[in-house]
């Protein structure tokens, strides 16, 4: 999803390297930047797609996932903080038991783990296309690449940064930064916000995974 880039004066190397695109900036440029989306969208959404739930609130956006781990039936006998009652663990989470499954030796249970996206100290950036669109940029020392949030109703449809190998598809703008490293060439484009209008957006985007809240 995220994706960094740079270029060099070779032609030789050219032949034989790849291109790695992201942006100097958040996009699309001259955006205006939100602390969340507007409040009809608050809620949470899953998909049976991917094993990922985003939630929206006043606070910011937040990616919810499950983190699977496991606990031998050894440790929970000589530990006085865990304990297994009618197939719950207690004592892995301070604040509630969680459901867990003895397979063998091991008691094995998923952590729900939360993580702010938008909002407190995260330093991922979101603007306000439309009332119904937005970017979440992911940053990635200190460069960006798009996500496309667009709300319909009680559904949110997700689209991430992609593009061909053989893109020629940035080739318009002009403010470029380029580095090789080893096989890759490191591309950082700083587009005008006319140059941004110019690329094709579908063709910048990957397929939509849709949510439900």
């Amino acid at each position: 999803m995220r994706i960094i880039l740079f270029i060099l004066c070779s032609s030789g190397y050219y032949a034989h390297s790849q291109l790695s695109y992201d942006f100097a900036e958040p996009l699309p440029p001259e955006g205006k930047t939100v602390s969340t989306v507007s409040k009809p969208y608050y809620g949470n959404y899953s998909s049976d797609k991917v094993d990922i739930d985003y939630e929206f609130t006043s606070e910011g956006i937040f990616a919810v996932s499950i983190i699977y781990s496991s606990i031998s039936r050894e440790t929970i006998r000589e530990s006085s903080q865990y304990q297994v009652r009618d197939g719950y663990i207690f004592g892995v989470t301070p604040e509630d038991s969680l459901p867990c499954v003895l397979q063998g030796e091991y008691y094995h249970f998923g952590i729900r783990f939360r993580e702010q996206i938008i909002g407190g100290s995260s330093k991922n950036v979101l603007t306000k296309v439309s009332e119904t669109t937005y970017i979440l940029n992911f940053e990635d020392n200190g460069h960006y690449t798009p996500s496309l949030l667009e709300f319909k109703a009680k559904e949110l449809n997700l689209r991430h940064f992609t593009y061909e190998d053989s893109t020629e598809l940035f080739n318009g703008i002009s403010l470029k930064t380029e580095k090789p490293f080893n096989e890759l060439t490191y591309v950082t484009l700083e587009p005008t916000l006319t140059e941004w209008k110019a690329i094709p957006q579908d063709q910048i985007l990957g397929n939509k995974i849709t949510f439900t809240r």
